[in-house]
């Protein structure tokens, strides 16, 4: 608010109609400027602001005669001296315009000085009217140089200031008014003493001051002086005297007068002397002063009184002079601080450093601000002496000016409070406790002073009385509630204040329509009130007596006692009972008449209602309660009753009225109801399911507690109707779910029965089954609908991963079986194509072969990425330093890539360890790359991006087939055409393709899934039409382990040897091609069909170096069994195994088994050469 009224003041200024520059004191520098000035002087705001006033507004250079300067520096240097506005003559005061030349021109100067409140000239405010235009309609010149030749400037000023002339004499009329208003009001006395005639004049005060009956003339010289007290006289006398011969320009005096009543009265005056035409005259005041004289004397007479005092009280002075800093205490401020009686800090900082350390920054401050500004100051403060006491002290502070208004210096008063403080501590936390007791009662209270005024409320009694604290505090009672003057509130209050009794009263106040219960007790300073709302009790007691006399004409028993004592074995007695009373009690009148109501009641009467009975009768207050009583058979029977107190005219409770009515069968349908709402709550609880139950009447729908643990809502969040069901239902389902409910309930149907997806409160949607039961009237119509919901997400999740579980092992059993033999076929295919291609010399049979080899090894690929989907591709995960990897490919992924796209590898330098199938990893990698590829025809981005990752649980719980931990992920993003979110989520199955027919085969993705999943990891697809693809592979992270050397078999070269070698193989084709091949290579060899049959090859051949078996084998025994067998009984054999398809023989959990070594087909003759000599060479041996 502070910017918004400072720039509103601001537009005011600069929009003023006056021509107005605000000055710096001083320097004459100029502050700001209104508009209507800068317009006057054809200058801008930028031009003038912050500079010299004389450095913008010079004389003439040109004009030897220019003395504006001159006469405007004198009236601001009088401004500046005397405080007072100087109204200048008419000024010649040319100014410069835009081309350099100076313009004549005539102004009508006034200065002003701006005061601050200290009485400092803050800002001048120098304004300046252009008259030039009157000037020269005045003098009928045209230009200035006839002005000036043919006026003078005194002739002028005469002729514009004729017009001032009335506005002068009427501002003297004010000032005269003003003088006698500041006479009267200050108890001045005027007077003038003409010199030449010795005449002495004065006002109507000077005759009161002193004590001359007003009748009488004044007196002259030698008469003032004979007024004067004797003993002043002559040294009166000696002041005038001094006066006139030193011709001094002004007299002060100081003398004492006996007035008529003898009493003495001491007079001080001042006058100045002023030169006349015709001579001299004194003109001043006189005041009397004897008020102040004897103030002085009390004060003098005090200051030992309070010298004492300071001692007694622990309190003391003490004074800063700024221009020196030096610093005075009393000898009480210093023994406050523990020190010696004369000791003074050297300085204010010294001072300061007794303050405890949180209350320097206080008494720093609040110095500061008197030194400097002049404010007072009262604080309280804690010190730390030598002595290692905290007193508490309270530091006054006062500045002081000299006669030109500065502050000189500061001083002030200085009490050790410690003892004070301590007992004000102790008072306010037993106030404290006061005040929290009188808040926390449930009564509104309230304490009024002798004269009636507010000195306390509490926020119960705001609440009643409908008003504020802050309007009540302090107010006289009978003002601010005047309908209750004159009512038995106030003369209740009243009683209670003068006869100082308890007054209790029940009344009503009719502004505030209300009953109120009211106790007033007297206390020493006044009266407290407490009082309660009892109009509801009171409208209650009303009803009670219509009720009273409907119920003495019917069934309803009424039984009416006195108000005795209560607690008495006989008390209160039944004075009066009705007809009903004989009929449900089976006791007649004259039975019950004597006797207290206590005789109805028996063994299974509640006592507690009773004992609350009892008491709200003790206050003879009404209550209504149910009452076990018993006939005069003794069969118990309830009854809900109404107790009613009756009061005379004095106020006084003389009878209890009970009307009872017989509720027995009522208590038994409740205990019905209340036993079944039990079953039902314990049912609604015992069930996981969420239960639900509509009421068609009036539209509100109740849920148990299920709805808070399934679906995460707590039950005040639910709706009360059924917008609480509708609105969580999927948009997508939300209208026929709506429309098969409405056709059972306005049907004729039972049973409704739906599945849908429900809204849970985390903002994911549940799959649901629903039922509901329709429960009809006589008419058919539907009354209400109970029904239960199911949570079947994890079962519809599971049915689906069945699903995928079911296809996945169907592909696997078709790929098996196909891959076996096919594999075989390819193995024969690849060999003897590599033969024909390096033995043939005809270059079409050469390059027939080498078509033969590329087919055979695009079907190898195939089947080998239908095992990866399958995941039945025999793994030989190893330590993998995954960034090193993806470095080695990128000679390899630059060439598949056009030059449009840029390829950008992002490794983590930190990138942990995940044991993976590097040869795998490297496919996988590749296919990535190529459908990103593939995804930007038009050029675009690839990026490779590694980092370390958590999948935490919060991410597996809606990945329920990914372990929580850590992870080694790597991305391959493009920037290429992306997919929506249907494709994306097909684009792992096997044979999809969005790519044309024959550009791809629709296995890439597959394999690269496949792979992940064997290998224990995750997979991720996020994607966006027209945005582009990026797919995230997670490994797990292998603590501890180091990544395991590689050698590419491109490095190698075919190898062979001398080794005897066992060849167990089933199908003809490869045994006869791998015999071949391995002879080739100038191994011995040995060839066998079937297990049992290398067992004794091995028995007849005792020089076998190396096994080479099949894994799928018939005869009764595979790969595996047969190496195991043969390592029981040849331990130091080696053993390599072959085989287009592993199943479980070799591989588990889709890795090969530690310490195997695998050939797979179809294989090229360098594999087999490598894998062969690597065999023979390893020295371990499979576990």
């Amino acid at each position: 608010m502070q910017l918004t009224t400072d720039g509103l003041y601001k537009r005011l200024f600069k929009n003023s109609p006056g021509n107005i520059l605000v000055l710096e004191p001083g320097s004459l520098r100029i502050i700001d400027v209104t508009e209507a000035y800068l317009k006057a002087t054809a200058t801008r705001e930028s031009d003038i602001v912050g500079k010299l006033l004389f450095e913008v507004f010079p004389d003439n250079p040109e004009d030897v005669e220019a003395d504006g300067v001159k006469i405007l520096a004198k009236s601001l240097q009088r401004v500046q001296l005397l405080k007072t506005t100087d109204i200048m003559g008419v000024q010649r005061y040319p100014i410069r315009i835009a081309n350099g030349q100076y313009e004549e021109r005539f102004w009508s100067p006034v200065n002003i000085p701006i005061l601050n409140d200290a009485g400092e000239i803050e800002f001048i405010m120098h304004r300046a009217e252009d008259i030039t235009t009157i000037v020269k309609k005045v003098t009928g010149q045209a230009t200035v140089g006839e002005l000036n030749s043919n006026i003078s400037t005194e002739v002028l000023d005469i002729i514009l200031r004729s017009q001032e002339l009335q506005l002068v004499l009427s501002k003297l009329k004010e000032y005269e008014a003003r003088m006698r208003t500041a006479e009267r009001l200050l108890k001045l006395g005027a007077w003038e003493f003409n010199v030449k005639t010795g005449k002495l004049s004065w006002s109507e005060q000077v005759f009161d001051i002193y004590d001359i009956p007003v009748g009488e003339s004044a007196r002259d010289l030698a008469g003032y002086f004979a007024l004067v007290h004797p003993d002043d006289r002559d040294a009166s006398l000696a002041v005038y005297a001094e006066f006139e011969e030193k011709k001094a320009s002004q007299i002060e005096f100081e003398h004492r007068v006996i007035g008529r009543d003898g009493e003495v009265r001491y007079i001080k005056g001042a006058g100045e002397r002023h030169a006349l035409a015709d001579g001299e005259i004194i003109v001043g005041y006189v005041q009397n002063i004897t008020t102040l004289v004897r103030t002085r004397r009390q004060l003098s007479q005090a200051e030992h009184m309070l010298r004492l005092a300071g001692e007694k009280a622990r309190l003391g002075g003490w004074r800063v002079e700024l221009s020196s800093g030096s610093t005075i205490w009393t000898p009480e401020t210093a023994v406050i601080h523990d020190m010696p009686a004369t000791y003074s800090p050297a300085s204010v900082e010294e001072a300061i450093q007794y303050y405890v350390p949180e209350s320097r920054a206080v008494i720093e401050k609040a110095f500061d601000a008197c030194a400097r500004l002049g404010v007072e100051f009262d604080v309280i403060c804690q010190l730390q002496t030598p002595l290692g006491r905290h007193p508490w002290v309270r530091a006054i502070g006062i500045a002081e000016r000299d006669e030109q208004g500065k502050i000189v210096a500061v001083q002030g008063a200085f009490q050790d409070i410690t003892a004070l403080h301590e007992a004000q501590t102790k008072a306010e936390e037993a106030e404290r406790q006061r005040l929290n007791i009188l808040e926390s009662i449930n009564d509104a209270f309230f304490a009024i002073d002798t004269e009636w005024k507010f000195t306390y409320l509490n926020e119960q009694c705001n609440t009643l009385l409908e008003r504020s604290k802050g309007e009540l505090l302090g107010r006289n009672i009978w003002s601010e509630f005047p309908h209750a003057v004159g009512t038995v509130f106030q003369r209740q209050y009243e009683n209670a204040m003068n006869n100082q009794e308890t007054s209790r009263f029940q009344s009503f106040y009719p502004p505030l329509e209300k009953w109120f219960d009211v106790s007033a007790y007297p206390i020493p300073d006044g009266v407290a009130v407490y009082f309660r709302d009892v109009t509801r009790e009171r409208t209650r007691q009303e009803q009670l007596r219509l009720v009273e006399a409907a119920l003495s004409r019917q069934n309803d028993m009424v039984m009416i006692t006195e108000a005795g004592s209560l607690e008495g074995p006989d008390g209160p007695k039944i004075v009066y009972v009705n007809d009903a009373f004989d009929r449900l009690t089976g006791y007649a009148k004259d039975e019950a008449i004597g006797k207290t109501p206590r005789f109805l009641q028996g063994i299974g009467s509640d006592r507690q209602v009773l004992s609350r009975m009892r008491n709200a009768l003790t206050k003879f207050e009404p209550i209504r309660s149910e009452v076990l009583n018993y006939t005069k058979s003794g069969e118990p029977y309830w009854v809900e009753l109404d107790i009613t107190p009756l009061f005379d005219e004095s106020g006084h409770c003389t009878h209890f009225v009970a009307v009872e009515r017989d509720i027995t069968q009522r208590k038994h349908n409740e205990d019905d109801l209340r036993q079944a709402q039990e079953r039902y709550q314990l049912i609604a609880k015992a069930t996981n399911d969420v239960i639900w139950d509509w009421d068609f009447s009036s539209n509100k729908v109740w849920w148990n507690e299920t709805v808070s643990s399934v679906y995460g809502y707590a039950l005040t969040e639910m709706e009360p109707g059924p917008e609480s069901w509708s609105r969580r239902i999927h948009p997508e389902d939300l209208e026929r779910v709506l429309e098969s409910i409405h056709q059972v309930i306005d049907g004729e149907g039972e049973l409704w029965t739906g599945e849908y997806r429900f809204l849970r409160g985390d903002g994911q949607y549940a799959h649901v089954s629903d039922r509901g039961y329709v429960f009809r009237n006589e008419a058919g119509s539907a009354t209400r609908m109970v029904g239960s919901m199911v949570d079947i997400t994890e079962r519809l999740e599971m049915e689906r991963r069945l699903r995928e579980s079911q296809k996945l092992e169907a592909v696997g059993h078709l790929t098996g079986g196909v891959a076996h033999d096919f594999n075989n076929l390819l193995t024969v295919i690849m060999g003897n194509a590599e033969m024909l291609a390096e033995l043939g010399t005809d270059p079409n049979l050469r390059a027939m072969a080498d078509m033969t080899l590329a087919a055979a090894q695009r079907g190898a690929e195939l089947t080998s990425r239908l095992l990866a989907f399958a995941r039945r591709q025999p793994l030989n995960p190893q330590a993998t330093d995954i960034n090193q990897l993806v470095q080695a490919m990128r000679a390899l992924i630059r060439p598949t890539l056009p030059e449009d796209i840029e390829f950008e590898l992002v490794p983590d330098p930190d990138l942990g360890i995940a044991e993976v199938d590097a040869g795998e990893l490297d496919t996988a990698l590749l296919n990535l790359v190529v459908n990103a590829r593939d995804a930007m025809p038009n050029g675009g981005k690839l990026t490779i991006e590694t980092a370390n990752a958590v999948l935490d649980s919060h991410y597996t719980s809606h990945h329920p087939e990914v372990v929580p931990g850590e992870y080694v992920m790597i991305a391959v993003s493009d920037t290429g055409s992306g997919m929506d979110a249907q494709t994306a989520s097909r684009a792992f199955e096997p044979f999809f393709t969005t790519k044309a027919v024959g550009k791809g085969s629709g296995l890439g993705l597959s394999m690269v899934f496949g792979f992940t999943k064997q290998s224990g990891g995750h997979l991720k697809i996020y994607s966006e039409p027209g945005e582009g693809t990026s797919v995230k592979l997670y490994f797990p992270r292998v603590r501890g382990a180091q990544p395991a050397g590689s050698m590419p078999l491109g490095e190698l070269t075919p190898e062979g040897g001398t080794e005897h070698i066992l060849i167990a193989e089933d199908d003809d084709l490869v045994l006869q091609h791998l015999e071949r091949q391995l002879r080739s290579l100038g191994y011995r060899v040995t060839a066998v069909t079937s297990g049992p049959e290398a067992l004794k090859a091995l028995k007849v051949h005792s020089d076998v170096d190396l096994l080479l078996t099949d894994i799928i084998m018939p005869g009764g025994m595979n790969g595996r069994e047969l190496a195991d067998q043969v390592r029981a009984i040849y331990p130091s054999l080696k053993i390599l195994f072959s085989s287009g398809y592993t199943e479980n023989a070799i591989v588990h959990h889709g890795r090969l088994d530690p310490g195997v070594n695998l050939l797979s087909k179809p294989y090229t003759r360098l594999e087999l050469a490598t894998r062969v000599r690597l065999a023979l060479t390893k020295t371990s041996r499979p576990s």
